[in-house]
């Protein structure tokens, strides 16, 4: 740490008392260089503590309103489940297909802390089961974009139907139909905002619904209404047409580790 040193202009030599003397001044030097490293390191893990109690804080807070919305969504599913279904059968089977949806979207969330989920991940976890060997039934083309929660669950559950009534009557019900999701960032405004377009092609003729099953009402009023987003559903002869651009919400809540 340093040296103390004792000059004089004849060499002499120290005795008892003042080599004690000296021994005891670097002793007290020695306490006080302790003390001041003791008081940075207690005041280190002070501010280390209440940065990890804030932090718990607001993991609680999320878990809260995440908790909220997911209950409410599955309100919803069931009530509009049950009105678009005919029979007890057909209702299990949507609706156990709905919340498995809803079960893999917050599953992609807490892995990150029930923060944000890739829109990629989001697309493949619907898809995947699609997947054949030697046939290509989709293509998922777009940049690296994390969707936060209030967004990854609402666009989960569109990319859920849509899939499901590819499945059932578009291009994924036929061996030669093919499903193309692209999507893209762009800033509108001072705000950034992700785009989405979902594309069917190769499947039978499309024609409109004569009635607006659960699919339809949640893309054209649930999506809109939770995530603040603007939806384009067309109903192509060639195949099934759907954008959807909605804002990105940048500040995470809960902090980086």
């Amino acid at each position: 740490m340093g040296t103390l040193c004792v000059l004089d202009y004849e060499p002499r030599d120290l005795t008892d008392d003042e080599a004690f003397a000296l021994q005891t001044l670097a002793r007290e030097v020695m306490s006080q260089l302790e003390l001041r490293r003791a008081i940075v390191e207690r005041d280190e893990a002070l501010a280390a503590g209440r940065r990890a109690e804030q932090r718990q804080a607001l993991l609680v807070r999320e878990l809260h309103h995440r908790v909220r919305n997911t209950l409410a969504m599955v309100q919803a599913l069931l009530g509009a489940t049950a009105r678009s279904t005919g029979t007890s059968g057909e209702f299990y089977r949507s609706f156990s297909a709905r919340i498995g949806s809803l079960a893999k979207t917050q599953t992609l969330l807490t892995e990150d802390y029930w923060q944000t989920a890739s829109l990629r991940d989001l697309a493949l976890k619907e898809l995947r089961p699609f997947e054949e060997s030697g046939t290509r039934r989709f293509v998922l083309d777009g940049p690296p974009v994390e969707l936060s929660a209030d967004l990854a669950v609402p666009l989960g559950m569109a990319l859920h139907e849509l899939a499901t009534n590819a499945a059932r009557h578009g291009a994924l019900s036929g061996p030669a139909g093919q499903v193309e999701v692209t999507w893209d960032h762009k800033t509108v405004e001072g705000v950034r905002k992700v785009q989405l377009e979902w594309r069917e092609r190769g499947g039978p003729p499309v024609r409109s619904p004569e009635r607006e099953g659960f699919g339809s009402t949640l893309l054209r009023n649930v999506v809109p209404m939770q995530a603040n987003a603007q939806v384009e559903v067309e109903f192509d002869h060639e195949g099934l047409r759907c954008r959807i651009e909605a804002p990105l919400v940048e500040r995470r809540l809960v902090p980086e580790y």
